[in-house]
């Protein structure tokens, strides 16, 4: 899909490799712009490579295949900046390939050397420990065991160990939460005796805001219908979008601020969601719909997906009230066969789109003003 002449989809930039067969020769092309996708066929005999490449975050591409997989960041201008041949690929972080326990920031330049776990002396513990991140890679977390039962965190901020909170007593299973804000919770036994929990919250910036007991600090939820999903927090707010569902078919959308439903209103347009993006002002759905084409329905064989055409639209949804400010529709139907990586990204206060392919800029004054394709 391409967001052709239109400033409140800013296509910032698109890097795309492709090979072209033509007068019998395969010719690499790079080209700004997204290419209409070739159709799937079916190969004879036994697939020896594949290779796949995808945006991760702006100006972050990942390519999988022939030699596994690295990750090239580049700079506005389309030039590269680094490169790194990696072994996992997470949207804030990636592990450095070779290197062990080393890991890289996506959306900002740093490198942490994590420190190794130490020898199990007791069978009945697990000692692996767990690394996460917030998507604009401002706050990471490693959670490790300094010994058997417990537990404790290593916070990094811009890619420096900031504080370290524990050991605690482990309780279960149960790992560190991480919101996209950066605050964090972690569900403890209070003591050894392992009668009661206890819930670590850690604020913004790695430190403990409150140790209390779990039961004191849930937030009573209003019974906001069946299969109750959390999305996340709106931005600078106390205030969680949920999503109600039965099947696939109903889908709500929930706004709660400390156990007081805001509003409560259904899934725009008769489609699915394909990602939910939260500012401060709005909440923006992208929402692919069954297309119903007009005299003109182009290529067949670029845009058919199992017999059917879809379409991607756009809602603004006010944070206040639940209304729709404004929706966007695209101009022509595309395929989604790689829609799973369609994602919202909050980077340096800007709403960013990205899709396998390429990604957008939002300009939310475009979305108040309904101008350049927003009505």
């Amino acid at each position: 899909m391409e967001f052709a002449n239109n400033e409140a989809m800013k296509t910032k930039f698109v890097l795309c490799f492709a090979l072209v067969l033509g007068n019998g020769l395969l010719q690499q092309v790079a080209a700004f712009g997204s290419a209409p996708p070739m159709p799937s066929l079916d190969l004879l005999g036994t697939n020896e490579v594949k290779i796949e490449n995808y945006w991760l975050a702006p100006y972050v591409r990942v390519s999988e295949g022939f030699s596994g997989t690295t990750v090239t960041w580049f700079d506005d201008n389309g030039r590269i900046k680094r490169k790194a041949v990696v072994s996992g690929v997470e949207p804030g972080f990636v592990d450095a390939a070779g290197k062990k326990e080393m890991i890289l920031g996506v959306n900002e330049d740093w490198t942490i050397t994590l420190p190794s776990e130490p020898p199990n002396t007791d069978p009945h513990y697990d000692l692996s420990g767990y690394i996460t991140s917030t998507p604009d890679s401002r706050v990471f977390i490693h959670e490790y065991h300094p010994k058997g039962g417990l537990v404790s965190l290593d916070i990094y901020i811009h890619g420096k160990l900031v504080n370290t909170v524990g050991p605690f007593v482990q309780h279960l299973a149960d790992e560190v939460a991480l919101n996209d804000d950066g605050s964090a919770s972690l569900v403890v036994w209070k003591n050894e005796s392992k009668t009661n929990t206890q819930a670590v919250m850690l604020d913004t910036n790695g430190n403990i805001a409150t140790s209390e007991n779990t039961s004191q600090h849930s937030e009573p939820m209003p019974e906001i219908g069946p299969n109750a999903f959390r999305i996340g927090e709106i931005p600078g707010s106390h205030k969680t979008l949920f999503r109600t569902s039965i099947g696939f078919e109903t889908n709500r959308y929930h706004l709660i601020d400390q156990g007081k439903q805001l509003w409560d209103i259904p899934c725009p347009g008769d489609g699915a969601t394909l990602a939910v993006g939260l500012t401060p002002k709005f909440v923006v759905l992208a929402v692919t719909e069954l297309y119903k084409p007009g005299p003109w329905r182009g290529s067949e064989w670029v845009f058919r997906n199992n017999g059917k055409e879809w379409i991607r639209m756009f809602y603004a949804i006010d944070v206040d009230d639940g209304r729709i400010v404004a929706r966007w529709r695209a101009d022509y139907p595309c395929l989604f066969n790689d829609a799973d990586r369609d994602r919202f990204l909050m980077l340096d206060n800007k709403l960013y789109f990205i899709t396998a392919d390429e990604f957008t800029e939002f300009n939310f004054d475009d979305i108040v003003a309904k101008r350049n394709g927003w009505k």
